[in-house]
């Protein structure tokens, strides 16, 4: 029951009036002044620190203390995490290695549109150079057929013999471009650098416009060593031929090795984009993104 003395008035049991506590009646029914007891939610003595702005308040603390353990475990959680070595499955794989400078091969030749009259497809080498051996036991002055034998044994790995061959048909016709082309070849198959460029020399001033003569110049030349003398070769193969993609592949290989790789990187990008289905696209391509974008 609501302490008189405490509140001042009471709830008529009968009707309801709020009356004074110290009538014996109430004023509107006259019904024995008996209060009505208000239904205890709360226990007495909550009541009296404070009924339920007090339980709001603890209902309040406990929130506030649920959210800081919550702060602190997921605070934890994220120290462990870092400490913790990482699975197979976290650990970011290592990007593929950058293909090396030593990688890119250019091509060593390009092969014109003909260097003799065999068809080594279609061709038994052996049986072919027993023939040419037995015509030329019997016409030993003929220039083609030792040409031809020169082939023949260079398609053989014979290329000491080639080059004799080679040599001996010069000696019967030196203004042929055919014949100084095949002798700088086979040189240069044999890294003899110096004679496979005097004979490259000889053929491109016979035949000015071919320009498979002038790429297998600068290739010797910077297979020698000496890339930038093969640049100005190499310059004027793109303007004799813009469409063949192996002139800027070259080109790249020799500007990089002089250390102008911006000049180098965008030679590279001409090939990749003038032959994306090569079949050393890709390291090409690899090998690109891993130049620096600043020229030495």
């Amino acid at each position: 029951m609501f302490d008189a003395e405490e509140i001042g008035f009471v709830i008529c049991a009968s009707c309801g009036a709020r009356i004074k506590a110290n009538r014996e009646r109430c004023l509107r029914c006259e019904a024995p002044l008996v209060a009505w007891e208000k239904p205890e939610v709360l226990p007495t003595w909550l009541q009296r620190l404070g009924g339920g702005t007090l339980v709001f308040g603890i209902v309040g603390i406990l929130m506030v203390a649920f959210g800081v353990m919550m702060f602190l475990d997921a605070k934890s959680r994220t120290t462990d995490d870092a400490v913790r070595p990482a699975s197979a499955m976290s650990v970011p794989r290592t990007p593929s290695a950058p293909v090396p400078f030593s990688a890119i091969a250019p091509a060593a030749a390009l092969e014109p549109q003909r260097r003799g009259n065999v068809d080594f497809l279609r061709t038994d080498t052996t049986a072919l150079r027993a023939r040419l051996e037995d015509e030329l036991s019997k016409k030993p002055a003929d220039p083609e057929l030792l040409n031809n034998l020169g082939l023949t044994l260079e398609r053989q790995g014979q290329l000491k013999a080639a080059v004799t061959r080679f040599e001996t048909a010069l000696q019967l016709d030196r203004q042929n471009w055919t014949y100084h082309f095949n002798l700088a070849h086979a040189a240069a198959a044999q890294q003899d650098w110096d004679r496979a460029i005097a004979e490259y020399r000889l053929a491109a001033g016979l035949q000015p416009g071919e320009y498979a003569t002038r790429y297998n110049l600068a290739m010797s030349i910077h297979g020698k060593g000496d890339s930038a003398s093969a640049i100005p070769e190499l310059e004027k193969g793109i303007e004799m031929a813009p469409s063949v993609p192996a002139f800027h592949l070259a080109l790249g290989a020799c500007l990089e090795k002089l250390g102008r790789l911006t000049d180098a990187g965008r030679e590279y990008q001409t090939y990749l984009d003038m032959a994306p289905s090569a079949p050393d696209v890709e390291k090409v391509r690899s090998h690109l993104q891993s130049l620096p974008r600043a020229s030495s």
